[in-house]
């Protein structure tokens, strides 16, 4: 069936595109289950679910399943590795990829295997089907496994002292998954239907039940295995976090020591400050800095920096602005600019600093000021920190000594402080340091482990403020306290389970298969007779389609002839009764003249619908808009139509552009209203109705047509058509109206306009209930373009008196032809074939312009002649006439003027000034030269 633009109701295509997402949300919602029961820190789950959905839905539908298996193993992975480590980065996205392409080659081999083993419908009710089945997918679940873990290994994602053990996991856990699942997949949706139905209570729900079980035992045993794991991981994470405790409170008696310095009864030197810092250093080795930073009032700052440029050039109290810039402190009541600082190398940039300058720094002097104890920043960014480390300072004041009220500092970098101690316990743990008053974390070194996942934390304080310690186990942890008998115990359950399905499988299936070949064998005899009657049928169908073809191409072939000599006498005829209407004086003698123009041109119409019915009319088509045409279509058809009739033309707002000759197809229009205006005696509806439509190759409703096409739809409430009628309306001078109400051409130009454009046409209609026909018009890949004005041409001529060779081997089309251009204003002579018109060119050179036929008898087509004519005399202006329309591209493709027979004389006259401009134009381009630019 067509997709019809986008009014299409739900289908069969909607049912497939649901059952697709189905398999697909399957996959994933099953596979993340699937990984809960996987033994950490592996890859693999000792069942895996989605590995029998696969298989099993390539094992009913087919290939057609393969991209929505792999959609799902996609996002299951990607989803699988963005809680893991809180990101997908490109790593993880081509492991993704490579799982859910072995997944998606896994199901295609074992999909193929068992329809190859087994067949599909698959009873699965014999030994031998059910010992292929246990037989093969141990074999094809080597897929996965295998290229999966050489992917990831490729990656880094695993490691090669894991491969084996992951491998092994892997594989059993899709065969399980195989051998468990797609029996109860073809319990839900296998074929024959009624079989596997029947075994929803005796297979499907025991196996589901013995499963549960299983499952069951296994998440008891594998809580009691985990909580055995951690026991030492849990004495671990403590350890570690009263070392950390510890760690920090060395530097606070640090800190302690060094204030006894400052308080004793001498004022420590800066050179003296330095010695005593690298002794103290030797003993803590975790500092980063130790500051000393005493109180200096406002009112003191000028003589306070002045004190300390003595020893230090360019020494003042500085602050960091927010782009990170240091400049001079502000305006403040006191500061507290580092003065001492050890050590010095590294650091010079901090002396000076005001550690009042920044808000986190002053709380925490402020603090230990009052409160007589170590005091702890919040996270901050050390003044000395390069990289991204987090920091601290741990501040302890000093009330009264020789050198006055201030505070002594240490700076730690966290990163470096906590590596520090880590070190001996890294492999095994992992450790987050959090401080709770901002809740940032100052170090971590979780393998990408989201907050709140860690399986052990402390609480501690220190410096005034709170901290909190998390712990989590590491994959070489739990790798070396692994255990595998909660794993070991499902793995012999679920292939428990599998046994016991294959024998309630067996058990069930013996009685059906002998109801079902009974039933198999009756079905067949009534299918051979229906398919008998059925190819009957379509034969018969076939035959009479063949002979009307046959029978509507003949009749084209033969009107296609005889319009071309037709052309030929109207030329005659219109000629001579223009020039006889030129120059006779007698009224009477210029009426009849007219009536025999009017009658050619009636005959030129009528030529025109047989060269529409034998696809040989000249169409120029362009991409037509039928929307922004709407009113015109209605204000045509209404005055062609009855005042009783009503007209209505309906194009929608997302209707494509057609590719059409819009004049041909107004004109089908007109054919199809008269007829239904005839159809309509006493009043009734005319309707135009368009929708978009595409077919896909192989359509049987698509008449042979491949891709987008508008179906423009007239349909009347008139009296309607006998299917005698229908099968031969399109047929020329076919009519059931009285004689000389009707031509019997009207339909046949719509028939070849809609074929010559490249679509088709269909009529549906039945007595008393109206008629339909439906032209279904190509899509055009452009927009319309607006109409430019067009050049009227005058009969003047361009070159008065010049000498045009007329070839032309019909004699009377040769003389009238002379007779109208030696009247325009020309000088003409004759020649009967392409042989004599060479030797004419040849001996009189004051031939300006060349007027052929283009068919022509003697071996030489006008074409071969303006061929030659063009080499032998280049720039000699050339026009080609013939009633055989289809030469008329190859002529305008090889740039030569080209007229329709019939012509009148302004259209002569036109297209001969067209060729003498075109000469022109050429002669101008040449002589310009290559630099010039000619803008069309």
């Amino acid at each position: 069936m067509p997709r019809i633009g986008r009014r299409t109701p739900p289908s069969e295509a909607g049912g497939r595109l649901f059952a697709h997402l189905s398999l697909t949300l399957a996959y994933i919602v099953t596979g993340k289950l699937a990984l809960l029961l996987a033994v950490p820190p592996g890859y693999a789950s000792p069942i895996f679910p989605p590995a029998g959905i696969a298989v099993a839905a390539t094992l009913m539908s087919g290939p057609a399943t393969l991209p929505w298996i792999f959609i799902g193993s996609l996002l299951l992975n990607i989803w699988t590795g963005y809680s893991v480590s809180d990101q997908v980065d490109q790593a993880g996205c081509a492991a993704a990829i490579v799982i859910a392409a072995a997944s998606m080659g896994q199901a295609a081999v074992g999909g193929f295997a068992l329809r190859r083993a087994i067949g599909y419908p698959a009873s699965l009710d014999n030994t031998r089907d059910l010992s292929l089945f246990l037989l093969l997918s141990p074999l094809f679940c080597l897929t996965s496994a295998t290229l999966s873990l050489a992917g990831l290994s490729i990656f880094g994602v695993v490691h090669l002292t894991d491969l084996a053990t992951s491998w092994i996991s892997w594989w059993i856990g899709d065969t399980l998954g195989v051998l468990l699942v797609v029996p109860l997949m073809l319990v839900l949706a296998g074929e024959p239907r009624a079989l596997w139905r029947s075994r929803v209570r005796p297979v499907a729900l025991p196996m589901l039940l013995f499963f549960a079980l299983f499952t069951a035992i296994f998440i008891r045993v594998s809580k009691w295995e985990h909580d055995e794991a951690l026991l030492e991981f849990r004495l671990l994470s403590q350890q570690t976090i009263d070392k950390i405790r510890a760690g920090l409170e060395e530097q606070g008696v640090f800190l302690e020591q060094l204030e006894r310095s400052f308080s004793g009864p001498a004022a420590l030197s800066r050179n003296e400050f330095r010695h005593l810092v690298q002794s103290l250093l030797q003993r803590f080795p975790t500092i980063q800095a130790v500051k000393w930073a005493p109180q200096v009032e406002s009112r003191q700052r000028a003589t306070f920096e002045a004190a300390q440029q003595s020893d230090l050039p360019g020494f003042e109290i500085r602050e960091v602005d927010p782009s990170g810039q240091r400049r001079r402190a502000g305006e403040r009541p006191h500061y507290f600019p580092v003065t001492y600082v050890e050590p010095l190398k590294g650091n010079e940039h901090i002396v000076g600093f005001d550690l009042a300058s920044e808000p986190g720094r002053r709380a925490a002097v402020e603090a230990t000021l009052d409160t007589r104890n170590v005091t702890s920043t919040p996270p901050i960014r050390l003044v000395q920190e390069q990289g991204e480390q987090v920091g601290i300072l741990l501040v302890y004041a000093v009330h009264d000594g020789p050198n006055g009220v201030g505070v002594v500092s240490v700076a730690l970098r966290m990163g470096t402080f906590m590596d520090g101690l880590l070190a001996p316990v890294a492999s095994a743990i992992g450790v987050r340091l959090v401080d709770l008053e901002r809740e940032k974390v100052l170090h971590s070194d979780f393998p990408a482990a989201p907050a709140g996942s860690s399986s052990y934390s402390d609480v501690f304080t220190f410096g005034e403020r709170r901290y909190r310690v998390e712990t989590a186990p590491t994959e070489p942890y739990l790798a070396q306290h692994r255990s595998w008998q909660s794993w070991a115990v499902l793995v012999i359950g679920v292939f428990s389970t599998g046994l016991l399905g294959a024998l309630l499988l067996l058990g069930t299936g013996y009685t059906r298969r002998i109801e079902t070949v009974v039933e198999e064998r009756t079905r067949d005899l009534a299918s051979v007779n229906r398919r008998l009657e059925i190819e009957i049928g379509e034969r018969e169908q076939a035959e009479e389609a063949l002979r009307q073809a046959q029978r509507m191409e003949a009749v084209g072939q033969l009107t296609g002839g005889i319009a071309h000599d037709f052309n030929n006498l109207l030329t005659v005829i219109s000629g001579n009764a223009a020039m006889l209407n030129d120059t006779t004086q007698g009224d009477a003698t210029r009426r009849r003249a007219i009536a025999i123009t009017q009658a050619a041109e009636r005959g030129e119409r009528l030529t025109r619908q047989l060269l529409a019915f034998s696809r040989r009319q000249m169409l120029r088509p362009e991409p037509v808009d039928l929307r922004r045409h709407a009113d015109e279509i209605a204000d045509m058809l209404s005055p062609a139509l009855r005042a009783d009739i009503e007209v209505k033309v309906e194009m929608p707002g997302e209707l494509w552009p057609v590719f059409i000759d819009f004049a041909e197809f107004q004109m089908a229009l007109l054919n199809v209203g008269v007829n239904a205006r005839d159809a309509m005696p006493e009043s009734g509806r005319f309707r135009v109705g368009a929708h978009n439509v595409t077919f896909d190759i192989g359509d049987p409703t698509s008449g042979g047509l491949v891709g987008d096409f508008v179906a423009v739809t007239l349909s009347d409430t008139g009296a309607g058509m006998a299917p005698e009628v229908v099968a031969r309306a399109f047929e020329p001078y076919f009519t059931t109206k009285e004689i000389g109400l009707g031509s019997g051409l009207g339909l046949s130009q719509v028939y070849g306009f809609a074929q010559q454009s490249g679509g088709a046409v269909s009529i549906a209609s039945a007595i008393g209930k109206g008629t339909s026909i439906t032209l279904f018009l190509p899509r055009a890949e452009a927009e319309e373009h607006p109409a430019a004005p067009s050049d009227v041409a005058t009969a003047a001529p361009l070159k008065a008196s010049a000498g045009i060779l007329v070839v032309e081997d019909e004699a009377e089309v040769a003389r009238v032809t002379m007779e109208v251009l030696r009247d325009i204003g020309y000088q003409a002579v004759e020649a009967r074939d392409g042989q004599a018109a060479l030797a004419l060119i040849e001996q009189d050179p004051t031939i300006e312009l060349v007027l052929s036929d283009v068919v022509m008898p003697g071996g030489m087509s006008g074409l071969e002649l303006a061929r030659r004519l063009r080499k032998l005399r280049p720039g000699l202006p050339i026009v080609l006439a013939t009633g055989y329309t289809q030469w008329a591209a190859r002529v305008m493709d090889e740039d030569f003027t080209f007229i329709a027979k019939p012509y009148r004389r302004e259209a002569l006259a036109a297209a001969l000034r067209t060729a003498f401009e075109r000469e022109k134009a050429e002669r101008w381009i040449a002589a310009a030269g290559p630099k010039t630019t000619v803008k069309s």
